[in-house]
């Protein structure tokens, strides 16, 4: 092979890397089901206390979709601040 197109070549895997490292999402979030989420709190916890709850959105950092405050799920983590 030639020095220039060896040299072409892992130029151009390089880039094709980082393209497709950059538009990749870094985490996958998990589906509600997966998860058990409800809609209802479950031993006195809900999403609002959850440390993973975005209260701006009703959304979750690990869980995908809209999550009601009141929801509960296993990943259920308390917020040290609340």
């Amino acid at each position: 092979m030639n020095i220039s197109k060896r040299r072409d070549f892992f130029k151009y895997m390089a880039a094709l890397g980082l393209v497709t490292f950059s538009v990749s999402p870094l985490e996958a979030k998990l589906t509600k089901s997966k998860i058990k989420y409800q809609d209802t709190p479950k031993y006195g916890s809900k999403c609002e206390d959850c440390l993973q709850f975005i209260p701006e959105t009703n959304e979750c950092k690990i869980v995908e979709g809209t999550i009601s405050p009141n929801g509960w799920c296993t990943v259920f983590v308390k917020n040290p601040n609340k």
